[in-house]
């Protein structure tokens, strides 16, 4: 779809409104050959695009629809805008991507690297192989990263440890990398579950792997991980304290540093604040307990 680029923004949620999973916006440079987007005069001010990738058919039939939203809902307030349904140009997506995502140092002494390029550690340095998207956690985000920065600190060899909410994996299996002796973890999304057992095995390491949420009993952890967010973390505190062992620790990410209120809900749950890694908008704390 072309649009003027005060209507892009409404373009794209628009085309998300209606069925996409991912939505690319153009810029003049980048709209595909063939529109003129300058020779009509009621397209003078089309100079942007918002862009998905269908199979034919299901592309002729979004079109159809998105003719009357675009009448309706975009041009009487945010300007002009056109669908056009063509064919898409020949990439090879998997390998662009690819070229987009390379090892990175996620934190002091632990690199995490994909599996079709290799890291280069220092001696001493320590590796994890992790497939980008497969769920939330390759180590680009902040909120992994401080998590991983506390871990590292407080992790001993033996050490029980139990991931919430694990995503790809890459907490658990850094734990296990660098001693830690058990691994219990849970996630309720079945992709990120497969993720964490794949994390696992590309790694050579082995762990407890669960559909589902922290039960409520079972052997105390020494490390309880949870990269959710202040909001997603904040009823489980209590159970975090109770599944904790005696001067265990809870390293808890996804807190948003303007967040006033975390740090006493935390106290409130009966932990102690240790210590906290900030980067951005985000930091991750570490909350033991007494």
């Amino acid at each position: 779809m072309l649009a003027s680029p005060e209507a892009v923004d409404a373009v794209a949620e628009l085309l998300q409104e209606t069925g996409a999973y991912g939505v690319e916006i153009l810029g003049p440079a980048a709209l595909p050959a063939g529109d003129d987007i300058s020779a009509p005069p009621a397209a003078a001010s089309l100079e942007s695009g918002a862009a998905i990738w269908l199979p034919a058919r299901q592309a002729r039939q979004l079109a159809q629809t998105l003719h009357g939203l675009v009448r309706s809902r975009i041009e009487p307030y945010f300007g002009p805008a056109r669908v056009e349904a063509g064919p898409a140009p020949a990439v090879d997506w998997v390998r662009e991507y690819r070229k987009s995502v390379g090892p990175i140092r996620v934190a002091p002494g632990l690199w995490v690297e994909p599996p079709w390029r290799s890291a280069s550690p220092m001696a001493g340095e320590r590796v994890l192989r992790v497939m980008p998207g497969a769920a939330f956690g390759y180590g680009d985000h902040p909120t992994t990263v401080t998590c991983l920065r506390l871990l590292l600190e407080r992790v001993r060899p033996g050490q029980d440890v139990i991931d919430m909410g694990s995503g790809s994996g890459i907490l658990g299996a850094a734990a296990l990398v660098f001693g830690a002796g058990r691994l219990r973890a849970y996630d309720l999304d079945p992709l990120a579950v497969a993720a964490t057992r794949d994390t696992l095995r590309r790694n050579g390491l082995q762990g407890y792997v669960r559909q589902g949420s922290l039960p409520g009993g079972g052997r105390p952890a020494d490390i309880i991980l949870a990269n959710i967010s202040g909001r997603g973390v904040r009823p489980y505190l209590p159970l975090l304290r109770r599944r904790l062992a005696a001067g265990g620790c809870a390293i808890l990410g996804g807190i948003l540093r303007d967040d006033s209120t975390f740090d006493g809900d935390v106290r409130a749950a009966g932990l102690r604040l240790a210590a906290q890694a900030s980067e951005g908008d985000w930091r991750a704390v570490a909350a033991e307990r007494a």
